[in-house]
């Protein structure tokens, strides 16, 4: 006995389109995963400074956010040499919601933040949390992303 099964064309656009979905998403997450080079250790410093002092205005991974423009570009284009953006951040830019961060940033770690930007800018780094680079080893390969 057979059953007769009626497929309408609004079942196979729907199936199409979460096929489509799925694919563009898994691309995405895989480019996500994959890693650039490993972080120096002046880099990483500055990604994890980046992560607590930056990212919440400027997103993670500095691509942007809601309320602050995408650094990579800003490092990008020379725009802002290392000089001015150690003192932009420094000295905030209370006009555009900015805030100084002359007391609770040191300039090393300022100087760290606009490496990991460089680094990011320049595509060496991908997004995510960088690899780290431990005696000549990646800790990557030691401690694998999870």
């Amino acid at each position: 006995m057979r059953i007769p099964i009626r497929v309408s064309l609004h079942s196979i656009l729907t199936l199409a389109l979460a096929l489509t979905t799925i694919g563009v998403w898994s691309h995405t997450a895989s480019a996500q995963n994959q890693q650039g080079r490993a972080a120096t250790k002046v880099e990483y410093e500055g990604w994890r400074q980046y992560m607590t002092t930056c990212a919440r205005c400027h997103g993670d991974d500095a691509v942007g956010g809601v309320m602050a423009p995408d650094l990579r570009k800003t490092v990008a284009s020379d725009s802002a040499s290392q000089k001015s953006f150690h003192a932009t951040v420094a000295d905030g830019r209370p006009a555009k919601g900015m805030p100084s961060f002359k007391s609770s940033l040191h300039a090393e770690h300022i100087d760290a933040i606009y490496a990991y930007l460089r680094a990011r800018a320049s595509n060496e780094l991908s997004a995510g949390r960088p690899k780290q680079q431990y005696g000549g080893a990646s800790l990557s390969k030691i401690w694998p992303a999870r």
